[in-house]
């Protein structure tokens, strides 16, 4: 008998994660039947209820931002310290398999088991007025994440952090609530924040990823070779996300100049003041964490 497997995310159809997904729910249809819920803000659900829903298993499989995990699994927040990365390679030589294996051993003892991280984007700042160096953040109203460590980071920055779910910033982003957002350029076309900031500030603060995950209880109640499937199509899904991710990104810069939207860099020596600003949370961080040295030497 083909066996049940639910399976929700957070975005619309257009975003690389649910071609993702679909990519995966189409190598695995003919061992399971697959109940998938798309987008379950639209739902009016948030999207940080993803994390429960999976450890209770009222879904099997789901993918979100790794900062939303910060509460349950706190050494995530490696992956959100600012400016740590310099490029997607550097990001992704962390995430080899010793990485992987921790993190995994983590989120086990909540009952969840890690099938992959997705690339989620570099994050910029988007905004109603041009952001070129720290002191234009000053005063302005910034949606950012419900991580705690993006409050601090973009309020040490003079930005005032409005930290919102996805479902919540897409009724601000509408009600022009907020001055301005961090997000991969992905989420700025995709939720059309485009309509209402006309300044993208490529200032590459954060690499983000998604933890693409499974109920660990689901998992063991599958025999060898379906657990095998699902671990090998996860891999594939992984390969096939990080490779949509990298190409999105030109596509995506054409198409927000194509709509007028003014593009900025900082100058080296603004995008150093920014670095300096936010080395102190890297030294906490490690203060905090000293097993994690590990994985960065």
């Amino acid at each position: 008998m083909i066996k049940e497997i639910s399976i929700a995310g957070y975005q619309g159809s257009n975003s690389i994660h649910t071609k993702s997904i679909k990519y995966f729910i189409d190598n695995l249809k003919n061992e399971f039947n697959v109940d998938y819920t798309m987008d379950i803000t639209a739902n009016n659900e948030k999207a940080s209820s993803l994390i429960e829903k999976t450890i209770d298993q009222k879904i099997d499989i789901s993918y979100l931002l790794s900062s939303y995990y910060e509460n349950i699994l706190p050494e995530i927040k490696i992956l959100d310290l600012p400016y740590f990365f310099n490029s997607r390679i550097e990001a992704y030589n962390l995430l080899r398999s010793d990485f992987f294996d921790f993190i995994n051993s983590k989120l086990l003892k909540k009952n969840i088991k890690l099938l992959g991280f997705w690339d989620n984007g570099i994050r910029h700042f988007s905004s109603q007025k041009i952001i070129e160096q720290p002191q234009d953040c000053i005063g302005q109203i910034l949606r950012t994440t419900p991580s705690p460590l993006h409050v601090e980071i973009f309020k040490s920055l003079g930005f005032i952090p409005n930290p919102l779910d996805v479902r919540d910033f897409k009724v601000a982003i509408k009600d022009n609530t907020i001055n301005a957002q961090e997000n991969p350029l992905t989420n700025y076309w995709n939720f059309e924040i485009y309509n209402y900031q006309k300044f993208v500030t490529l200032s590459a603060h954060m690499f983000g990823f998604c933890l693409f995950v499974i109920n660990n209880n689901f998992f063991k109640s599958l025999n060898l070779k379906e657990q095998n499937k699902i671990l090998d199509i996860a891999f594939k899904s992984t390969e096939f996300q990080r490779n949509l991710a990298v190409k999105e990104d030109d596509i995506l810069m054409k198409k927000i100049k194509v709509k007028g939207i003014k593009v900025v860099k900082p100058q080296t020596k603004n995008l150093d003041e920014f670095k300096r600003m936010t080395k102190v949370f890297h030294e906490s961080y490690f203060n905090e964490n000293p097993h994690m040295k590990k994985f960065i030497l």
